[in-house]
């Protein structure tokens, strides 16, 4: 099984999200781990909160074509982003 590699901008997408989703939520995932990484995604994709909408999708538009089918393989379905806009409280990565 190949292993997931990220930018720099979508780790930091990632932690963004996972901080959130932790603030939200109160449940934390090991971004150290794969399971970790996958499981938040898993269960960011699914949050009805408008927040974590905002910084899962943030994550999904860093992501090329190669690496969302690579999640779909590992049962993490991904969802297409809500807020395409730019006008979105998520910091920008420099």
């Amino acid at each position: 099984m190949d292993t997931l590699i990220f930018s720099q901008t979508a780790i930091f997408r990632m932690q963004q999200l996972a901080s959130c989703f932790y603030h939200k939520t109160g449940t934390r995932h090991r971004m150290a781990t794969q399971e970790g990484m996958l499981g938040l995604l898993r269960d960011a994709g699914s949050s009805a909160d408008k927040d974590i909408r905002q910084y899962y999708d943030a994550f999904v538009m860093e992501l090329n074509k190669h690496q969302l089918e690579m999640l779909e393989a590992r049962n993490v379905s991904m969802r297409k982003p809500f807020y395409a806009s730019v006008n979105t409280p998520v910091r920008k990565a420099s």
